[in-house]
């Protein structure tokens, strides 16, 4: 080392004097070199000044700690400011490492600086056998006029190597970053040492591990994840070029696998110079951010652990019985309507009131309250080699109790098909064109985040996101197969009742009403008897006893030929199995990289389902007056943007505008509903209020129609109660307000559905409530877990982390994965109590089935 030293101060013409314990070194500038050699673990202090530099050599007693690296720790004796600061070089044998006192830290709101600073020196600095580091040299130098006092100390860092399992505690400042190793190598030394003081290293080598990170304060933080190579990039601006790094309060995690870094990594911790990057607000009080700096320096605690993460074995394991739970529930809900019991009794409703047939007429009378409505989806579809299809034809609906669906299903079937197949095809048209750009846009997300190695693009629950293949977390991906499976068995089933239907003999499906028969009989025995009677002297007066029985007899054999059961609206039931099959693709594509732009493709297709479900109950009761396939999606396309808005700019004014909206829309659905589609937004509706107001009084408060009324009063005070709730909090999670207004919306609609049934004393089959039962157990759980989040993209990275948790069910599923698959049971239960709800109406005439 003398002779580096005499040939470096030779080459730069400067002369040196030797004075007893040092080297002393002058040049024509008058700077002088003091060369020493200190001991580690001791503390040195020393002076400089602008014409003094300390040159500092070291060595140990012992080789044995020789394969771990040396931390420098180096303070200041005086304050000075950043005028004239204090240079400290740490010289390796293949890098060089240079650092300033103070450290001055410039913030928004205050500039502050740190009198002490350490670092650790890269113990790979001579290749991947660490014994073979050369201790450093240290030089300390200044501009300073002044004599400035220095204090350096070096030492080994004996826990840089970290164990399995181990917990390991530190304390970082943003002058003192810290950095531990992690070997993938049974000897992470490459080296034959010494193993009583080395960590043991013999546990069987994980091809992942999962590090978990946890601190007490709330002070922002960052965690690099590096290669094992120098140089280390302990600083916030130099690690965003390396490795993958997150930041963090109280809580992070990643999972690393061997493939990242096939030998080891570096585990960097780093305390930012103000918490804005973690808590979002750039704007932060001046006086509060000084006296947080003052109270405690910036000193952040860390707990961290390195635990192996899943095996293959496991992975395998929680796949097979993620997918077993959904072919279960697959099989047993058509299993169950397939092995219900045969029913051949006839439902007969019974209808308050006077006479028992509806008084539905093509002319009504003055006495009936008559509205005629255009279908609005009345358009002819024409193909290819096809007849022109018939306009559907005008409705006239009589509002007097009772009403009945023949009233409301006039169209032929082949229309009601075309009407339903639009559906379908609406939805496939939607699905294909939304779903490619998503893919493509969600596969860019991904690679960003191993190209640039940005934890914080992605808010994963990173406690359990485990990686497999190109995806970083694959549990959160693989979970939605509930939602594809299930939407393709629900399609299946809709396709084999359809065949059913349509290869069924027509002789089979047709009830023998003998009454009817016996009615037809009677009538003939006293027509010719009345006619008999006719004729002893027939004239104009008597001439109806001649005609009256005979017109008995066409009305028995109209009654008798009435088409019977709910139309059937397949195409409705397809577009709902699509939709759901496209849920599970969609989010799937979303849990790629989940964050704040493209939260609403994890939510839109349940924003179709919703709205889906809620048509297809009252196409059940209204076929003729039902909404089109075009206006449905177009209100869909509308739900979305309201959404997206809402997400992007959440301020007071947009729920404000957004719940008035809310209300208004309920409004005017609950007088389209109640009124059978007559009611109309017009400028007349306050006067002819207030006049039936001054001519019934009170009794104008009264309901004509009470169980209808009831339940729409009840589904308002749920809607009104999610507007108030939304307008007390109006927080930035906007899309999930929107979609647990449209899915409560579609439950409330199926209750209600159910309960009609009960008052009209409709027969709802076993397998149905069985179905009932367990679909609204399974949306109780998939609401506690959906309430129950990992992660919340309406905050900071940071933040979000802090929600994240351990996963909760065979070490592979968190409570949102769980939640994936009961939605994906509950809608699948909930299609099908809808799809066999009405089957003991299939031989019920349309005459004597209510509307409602």
């Amino acid at each position: 080392m003398f002779l580096l030293i005499l040939l470096w101060c030779l080459s730069t013409d400067r002369i040196f004097v030797i004075a007893q314990n040092n080297i002393k070194f002058e040049n024509v500038t008058h700077r002088n070199f003091i060369y020493n050699t200190y001991k580690y673990d001791s503390l040195i202090s020393v002076s400089v000044n602008s014409s003094t530099t300390q040159i500092l050599d070291f060595d140990e007693d012992s080789d044995k700690w020789h394969g771990y690296p040396t931390r420098v720790h180096a303070s200041l004796n005086d304050s000075l400011d950043g005028e004239y600061p204090v240079f400290i070089t740490a010289t390796q044998q293949k890098g060089i490492s240079s650092w300033e006192l103070p450290l001055v830290v410039a913030t928004k709101n205050a500039v502050l600086q740190f009198d002490d600073m350490a670092r650790t020196l890269c113990p790979h600095d001579a290749g991947p056998n660490t014994t073979g580091e050369n201790r450093p040299m240290i030089q300390i130098t200044t501009s300073n006029p002044r004599n400035t006092s220095v204090n350096i100390k070096l030492r080994r860092v004996s826990d840089f190597y970290v164990e399995l399992n181990k917990e390991v505690h530190l304390n970082v400042t943003p002058s003192t970053p810290k950095y531990y190793y992690f070997s993938f190598d049974k000897d992470p030394l490459n080296h034959t040492m010494n193993h009583a003081i080395l960590p043991r290293f013999n546990y069987t080598i994980p091809k992942s591990v999962m590090l978990t990170i946890e601190s007490d304060d709330n002070v922002c933080a960052v965690v690099s994840i590096q290669n094992n190579s120098c140089p280390v990039f302990d600083n916030e601006k130099d690690m965003l070029y390396e490795g993958y790094h997150l930041t963090m309060t109280t809580k992070g995690g990643i999972s690393i696998t061997q493939s990242m870094f096939p030998v080891g990594f570096y585990v960097v911790f780093i305390v930012k110079e103000s918490n804005s990057d973690c808590t979002g607000d750039n704007n932060m009080d001046s006086l509060s951010s000084l006296e947080d700096w003052i109270e405690d320096g910036r000193v952040k605690n860390f707990r961290f652990r390195v635990v192996p993460a899943l095996t293959y074995t496991e992975y395998i394991t929680g796949v097979l019985a993620a997918l077993g739970l959904v072919f279960m529930v697959a099989v047993f809900a058509p299993l169950l309507t397939y092995i219900r019991c045969s029913f051949t009794e006839e439902i007969t409703v019974i209808e308050e009131g006077p006479g028992t047939s509806s008084a539905i007429s093509s002319h009504p009378g003055p006495s009936q309250t008559a509205v005629q409505q255009e279908d609005s989806d009345s358009e002819p579809d024409l193909e290819p080699g096809s007849e022109r299809e018939p306009v559907l034809p005008k409705v006239q609906i009589d509002l007097h109790p009772p009403l009945t669906l023949a009233g409301l299903s006039r169209a032929k079937q082949t229309a009601h098909s075309r009407r339903s197949d639009r559906y379908f095809w609406s939805a496939l048209t939607v699905a294909v064109v939304y779903a490619l750009p998503v893919v493509q846009l969600l596969s860019t997300y991904q690679s960003m985040v191993f190209q640039t190695g940005n934890q914080d693009l992605c808010y994963y629950n990173f406690l359990c996101a485990h990686p497999l293949g190109f995806l970083s977390d694959f549990n959160h991906v693989y979970s939605n197969v509930g939602y594809v499976v299930l939407g393709l068995v629900f399609m299946g089933q809709t396709w084999w009742r359809q065949i059913s239907s349509a290869n069924q003999p027509k002789e089979l499906g047709i009830p023998q009403h003998h009454g009817l028969f016996y009615s037809m009989g009677l009538a003939l025995m006293m027509e010719g008897l009345l006619s008999a009677c006719y004729h002893l002297c027939p004239n104009k007066m008597n001439f109806q006893f001649g005609v009256f029985l005979s017109l008995d007899i066409l009305t028995v054999l109209l009654i008798y030929t009435k088409e019977l059961g709910i139309p059937q609206h397949h195409g409705l039931f397809y577009s709902m199995g699509l939709a759901l099959m496209m849920e599970g693709l969609l989010s799937a594509c979303y849990h790629l990289c989940p964050n704040k732009m493209n939260f609403q493709f994890d939510s839109s297709f349940m924003y179709v389902i919703a709205v889906l479900v809620m048509v297809k109950l009252y196409q059940n009761r209204h076929p003729d007056v039902n909404a089109s396939a075009h206006s449905t999606f177009m209100l869909i396309a509308v739900a979305m943007f309201i959404g997206y808005f809402g997400i992007t700019y959440p301020s007071l004014y947009f729920w404000v505008v957004f719940t008035i909206l809310h209300l208004t829309v309920c409004f005017v659905l609950t007088m389209k509903i109640y009124y059978i589609g007559r009611f109309k937004m017009e400028c007349s509706i306050p006067a002819r209020a207030w006049s039936a107001l001054r001519e019934r009084g009170r009794r104008a408060f009264v309901p004509r129609y009470t169980a209808r009324a009831a339940l729409l009063a009840a589904a308002n005070l749920a809607n009104w109660a999610l507007a108030a709730y939304g307008m007390y909090e109006h927080n930035k999670d906007f899309a999930r307000h929107l979609l647990a207004i449209l899915m409560g919306n579609a439950i409330l609609y199926m209750l209600s559905y159910v309960l009609m049934k009960l008052v009209h004393r409709e027969r709802i089959p076993a397998h149905v409530w069985v179905q009932l039962a367990l679909a609204h157990a399974a949306w109780a759980l998939a609401l506690r877990l959906f309430l129950d989040s990992r992660t919340k993209w309406s905050e900071t990275p940071a933040h979000s982390r802090q929600h994240n948790a351990a996963c909760t069910a065979l070490r592979l599923l968190d409570t949102h994965d769980l939640w994936h698959l009961a939605s994906a049971a509950a809608l699948f239960l909930s299609f099908n109590a809808l799809l066999a709800i009405d089957d003991p109406l299939a031989n019920t005439p349309r005459h004597l089935i209510p509307v409602f």
